[in-house]
């Protein structure tokens, strides 16, 4: 597939080096074998999660400037549905120019929120003065009221593949917020270090999570980066939260390019009363209504379709 062609044919795509983390506590066999293998079992650094492996893989060096890279949780199957060869024929399909591709899932959880620094304050008390403090720190703008976090330019769960250009700048800012963090003495770096919550128990540092909204800050700010999104809507389950998830989505992007605030005030209208929306669909849903039972089973089938 990725064979140099012959003269007059399309250019060949650039290659894709895309690894999955092994960890400690996931057999090799649960990987899939389309993907490289990243080993992380040694887990020298817990308290950094992926990035530490991540980080002691591009500081090595030598990258293919043409060539996408990406690093995967052991979890990117069961919570996108894709394989690594449904993940290598979508970056295949990516325009030549394209920097960075996403596969972002269960987007809808970030979609009620302005942007994804106003979803981790919820989910993460205290980030966002952190973030802004460290924003500071590096000299870049710490307005995060100004972001505006859609579906072009959301990551979670560091889903993504993306060419050197965007790595070196996603790696400048996240270890010069590493070496914050392993000062002692360092104030940012105690509440970088200091844990919050994760799964109902403050069991992760809050850098982690900063680091995992770094490269949704640098689409945010950077238009420079050109993005390929593979379908952020598609779930398996909760499907009642996707249609005001959609519309709130759709209204963020219509405020970022058309800059109308009427499209940010009805946004703000429906992250009031999306817990009353979202109830409707679902007592709907139990009622086998017709019309929404339709509706949602559609919404549904997105999970199980393949887009290239």
């Amino acid at each position: 597939m990725r064979a140099a062609t012959e003269a007059g044919m399309l250019p060949a795509m650039p290659p894709a080096h895309i690894y999955q983390i092994l960890t400690p506590y996931v057999p090799r066999q649960q990987l899939d074998p389309g993907f490289e293998v990243l080993d992380n079992t040694a887990n020298e650094r817990p308290d950094w999660f992926e990035y530490w492996p991540i980080r002691n893989y591009l500081l090595k060096g030598g990258l293919d400037d043409h060539a996408f890279y990406g690093f995967l949780s052991p979890k990117f199957r069961r919570k996108t549905n894709l394989s690594a060869a449904a993940v290598r024929e979508f970056v295949d399909a990516a325009d030549p120019g394209t920097d960075v591709v996403l596969f972002s899932p269960r987007i809808d959880h970030s979609a009620y929120y302005w942007n994804v620094f106003d979803h981790g304050e919820e989910e993460h008390p205290g980030m966002k003065q952190v973030t802004r403090t460290l924003l500071e720190r590096l000299d870049l703008p710490s307005d995060l009221q100004s972001l505006v976090s859609d579906s072009r330019n959301t990551v979670f769960s560091n889903f993504f593949i993306a060419k050197p250009r965007f790595w070196r700048a996603w790696l400048a800012i996240n270890e010069r917020m590493f070496a914050i963090a392993e000062t002692a003495g360092d104030e940012l770096g105690r509440l970088l270090c200091t844990p919050t919550i994760y799964r109902g128990a403050p069991s992760v540092q809050m850098k982690v999570f900063v680091m995992e909204r770094v490269a949704s800050l640098i689409l945010t700010r950077d238009p420079g980066f050109k993005v390929r999104v593979r379908d952020p809507f598609t779930a398996h389950t909760r499907i009642y939260k996707l249609p005001v998830a959609i519309v709130c989505d759709a209204l963020k992007i219509a405020y970022v390019t058309q800059g109308r605030g009427q499209y940010k005030d009805v946004f703000n209208l429906l992250l009031r009363v999306r817990k009353v929306l979202n109830l409707q669909i679902r007592i709907g849903a139990a009622l086998r209504l017709p019309n929404l039972t339709v509706c949602l089973r559609a919404l549904k089938a997105y999970w199980l379709r393949h887009e290239s």
